[in-house]
């Protein structure tokens, strides 16, 4: 039977009893995860992943030499360093295993269950404080133990775990409630010494927390919250004695946010590019937040996607809904307050999820809806409901039955709580899957869309990709102006791709508008300039910009390409080397120092190059063909015929003719160009290998 008297635990034995509820939590925890989230690990890269990571060529490090990881946590979008910490983890994962997913997937995993860890033991440790043990200290390892469960295993948190960028959220979470833990540790410590190394500990995780995402600057207030509502007691006399380090939450959030943004009012000027204001923000985020909390308790992976399509309020009265829901929020926060000294956990708990929600959904002009912002606030969410759990099979002690069905109920909701995140990882696993199911649930949105065109795009269905384009474009909502410009561009590209060089013209020119110094604009529209012959506007272009950001490997890459072109390759040899000197692994700048050294007859060199660039990219056709000019004209006969049986591979069915011709239609944007003549050889040679 289950009672307070064991604890409601289950009767197994270990051989050291002072650890056996640490050990069968830390591995329950790790078996329970790996299982619901087995199918996550070899998951594709999604939306703000190619930006922060796939195409971050500052996480590229071949060392932790200072320089290197300095360099590493440099701004993607500005040239401040924001959340350092978590762009050193992506810098860390590429030293050690590339852009390969699944080290990034398997260190994304470890952190939620570290998080899922210090979580039990945090409340593990706070349900026994002085002022609740009374009523909580003998179910706490219950209570902390199924709470910590349903919010590990819950399908909400994919997006934060599943997700891979979003290990910034994950890592901020896990150091914040390592702070609060600590702090909690130091308080009821009896030790001098402890408590000291104790409270470091905790100033350390805090920081961690503040280097990894921004929304962790309210951890003051959750720590001042728990030193008023759990350790000191709810009175009047507290609340004035504590009263004066309330500035110490609000000093942080201004710190945090003149570190993240240079100026505590620049965090407005976002809603330059929203097609939602301030107040309508705020209006909405009621609604939103609601939303949420039906996710929680209701974990549905139908009502679940990427992006959720919940329009602005505009009004309390527009839509209708806004101002009920503004009410609720209110009253349960004012419950919360109301039962502060009389349900102190309780109310901890619910302020606790509203006030780490503060940052993310008020007035900031961030997105209206992510499911990822959960992952914090929801931390002690579950420990109510944990508490009612274990409160029923104790008021039910005298019924084994009733007992039974009470602990079966609850096993079958954590059982389908786990098959939910099961599916919305198999979904999360496959771009091409995320994006249907989001347009399926949220038809009406434009990024959707776009984010599916570019994968027909990527994969060569450039009729499919433009079908999605283009009704992103009609649907016209993206709720940020920078997206519809970064789209208009895509439609450049593909009309790029297509030859009609003046329709591409037109969209970059529409894109710029909006977005002026977007570098696929510029590229592009320098790329279609030398198309056309016109290689001194092509290169007014890149000059231009490469004033404005010397180090952009895209810039620099480009004006040694075309200064090739323009016939200086000294100044195209000195561009290259500036570029590879930072980044050995570009096969583009090694491309373009073998052709500099082919056409200045450098055979070695040139073989050198090409070499190194096809070791990075093996199946470079520009590289096959090159080698084999130069192996032929150096006379290295088994490395001529290794790779004329590799061009065979790579031809296919194709004749040598029309597949060079294939290779060189775009010439005019070619590094190498290779020429039939330099290949007559070929027909014996091919006839040699082939038998």
């Amino acid at each position: 039977m289950l009672t307070k008297n064991n604890e409601f635990t289950l009767p197994v034995r270990f051989g050291f009893p002072g650890a056996k509820k640490y050990a069968f939590t830390l591995v329950t925890l790790l078996i329970v995860l790996l299982a619901v989230y087995a199918n996550s690990f070899h998951g594709q890269w999604h939306f703000d992943d190619f930006p922060n990571i796939v195409e971050n060529t500052n996480i590229r490090i071949k060392s932790f030499s200072f320089e290197e990881m300095k360099g590493s946590v440099a701004g993607v979008f500005t040239k401040r360093s924001v959340r350092p910490l978590a762009y050193l983890s992506f810098a860390a994962n590429y030293k050690f295993g590339g852009l390969d997913v699944f080290h990034f997937h398997l260190v994304n995993f470890f952190i939620h269950y570290l998080a899922a860890v210090f979580l039990f033991l945090f409340i593990y440790n706070l349900l026994k404080l002085p002022l609740l043990k009374e009523r909580y200290a003998h179910i706490s390892y219950s209570v902390a133990l199924i709470a910590t469960t349903i919010w590990a295993v819950h399908p909400l948190h994919v997006s934060t775990v599943s997700y891979i960028v979003q290990r910034m959220s994950a890592m901020a979470a896990l150091f914040y409630i390592m702070s609060m833990y600590f702090y909690l540790k130091a308080r009821v410590s009896q030790r001098a010494s402890s408590s000291f190394l104790l409270f470091a500990l905790c100033i350390l995780s805090a920081l961690a927390s503040f280097l990894s995402k921004e929304n962790s600057a309210l951890l003051p207030a959750a720590i001042l919250l728990i030193e008023l509502l759990l350790i000191r007691g709810a009175s009047k006399d507290n609340l004035l004695k504590l009263g004066k380090f309330l500035i110490l939450p609000l000093l942080f959030v201004v710190v945090i946010g003149y570190i993240y943004t240079g100026d505590p009012l620049n965090a407005f000027a976002g809603y330059a590019i929203r097609d939602f204001t301030p107040l309508e923000r705020l209006l909405t985020q009621p609604r939103v937040i609601l939303f949420y909390l039906s996710l929680l308790f209701y974990p549905v992976t139908a009502r679940m996607t990427m992006l959720h399509d919940i329009p602005p309020s505009h009004s309390l009265f527009d839509p209708w809904t806004t101002l009920p829901a503004l009410l609720i929020v209110v009253m349960i926060i004012g419950l919360a307050v109301y039962l502060a000294r009389k349900r102190p956990l309780l109310s901890f708990c619910v302020l606790f999820y509203f006030l780490n929600h503060l940052i993310e959904s008020t007035v900031l002009p961030l997105e209206m809806v992510y499911e990822h912002r959960n992952y914090l606030p929801s931390m002690l969410l579950f420990v109510p409901p944990a508490y009612f759990f274990i409160y029923l099979i104790d008021y039910f002690s005298y019924k084994k039955t009733i007992q039974f069905a009470l602990a079966a109920g609850v096993t079958c909701l954590m059982i389908l709580t786990a098959t939910a995140t099961l599916a919305r990882n198999e979904v999360f696993a496959d771009d091409f899957l995320l994006w249907t199911d989001n347009i399926q649930k949220t038809p009406d949105l434009s990024r959707p869309h776009a984010n599916l065109g570019r994968i027909y795009f990527n994969s060569g269905e450039r009729q499919k990709a433009i079908q999605e384009f283009e009704k992103a474009l009609s649907l016209n909502r993206f709720d940020n102006k920078h997206v519809s410009a970064q789209l208009k561009s895509n439609i450049g590209i593909y009309y790029f791709v297509e030859g009609q060089n003046d329709l591409a013209m037109q969209y970059f020119a529409e894109s710029a508008r909006e977005l002026p110094r977007y570098m696929d604009n510029i590229m592009f529209t320098a790329r279609i300039h030398l198309r056309q012959d016109r290689i001194d506007k092509a290169r007014q272009i890149i000059a231009g910009e490469l004033k404005q950001h010397p180090d952009n490997a895209k810039l620099v890459e480009m004006y040694s390409f075309i200064l090739l072109k323009k016939g200086e390759p000294d100044e195209a040899r000195r561009y290259a080397q500036k570029y590879l000197s930072k980044r050995p692994d570009s096969p583009y700048p090694l491309m373009l120092m073998a052709e500099i050294s082919r056409q200045a007859g450098n055979n070695e060199a040139a073989i050198f190059y090409w070499e190194r660039a096809q070791a990075i990219e093996p199946e470079n056709r520009y590289a096959n063909l090159a080698l084999i000019e130069l192996y032929s004209k150096t006379g290295r006969i088994q490395l001529l015929e290794r790779e004329i049986a590799f061009l065979l591979s790579l031809a296919g069915p194709l004749k040598l003719g029309d597949y060079i011709k294939e290779l060189t239609k775009d010439a005019k944007l070619t590094i190498y160009i290779p020429r039939a003549e330099d290949f007559a050889f070929m027909e014996t040679k091919c006839r040699m290998v082939s038998h």
